[in-house]
């Protein structure tokens, strides 16, 4: 996904307000129910009125991705993961920990199994693109290991 609005605020403050958000809003929400969360949890991290503002059309955007549609549909069937700590022991044997932001039983005509999604709000997202694939290609590992399932990883940059 592109970002519609380059000028909108950037920086780890409003990154962790756009993760709070996708993190905890129904994924099925309304404008309304974004604004209302997006006020409390900018309160909550400190951001100011224009980032509070910025992310609700930040976050309405996501919620109408594709992939965040069939998340939303997924949900009520007790196969989504939000925020879910997974833990990987490599062949090497290093032992690999990190927090899958969005995993989902995913079923389409080309696929069957957990699709894994990882956010990412930087604006410098090209210059650390192959640390984020090797991330979310990890953490999909971790989840086709925990579930005994094909996974597919998605970067879905906000």
């Amino acid at each position: 996904m592109e970002r519609a609005d380059q000028k909108r605020p950037g920086g780890r403050r409003f990154g962790a307000l756009v993760h709070a958000l996708l993190a905890s809003i129904d994924l099925k929400a309304n404008a309304d129910a974004i604004q209302a969360a997006a006020i409390v949890h900018g309160r909550m991290v400190g951001a100011t009125e224009h980032e509070i503002s910025a992310a609700i059309p930040t976050i309405s955007r996501v919620l109408h991705h594709p992939v965040l549609r069939r998340a939303a549909a997924s949900s009520g069937n007790g196969v989504l993961r939000r925020e879910t700590p997974v833990l990987l022991r490599l062949s090497d044997g290093c032992l690999v920990e990190g927090v899958v932001d969005l995993a989902f039983r995913d079923d389409t005509p080309g696929f069957a199994g957990w699709t894994v999604v990882d956010f990412k709000t930087d604006r410098e997202f090209d210059e650390s693109s192959d640390h984020y694939i090797a991330q979310v290609t990890v953490y999909s590992k971790a989840v086709g290991a925990a579930m005994n399932s094909s996974t597919r990883g998605v970067l879905l940059v906000v």
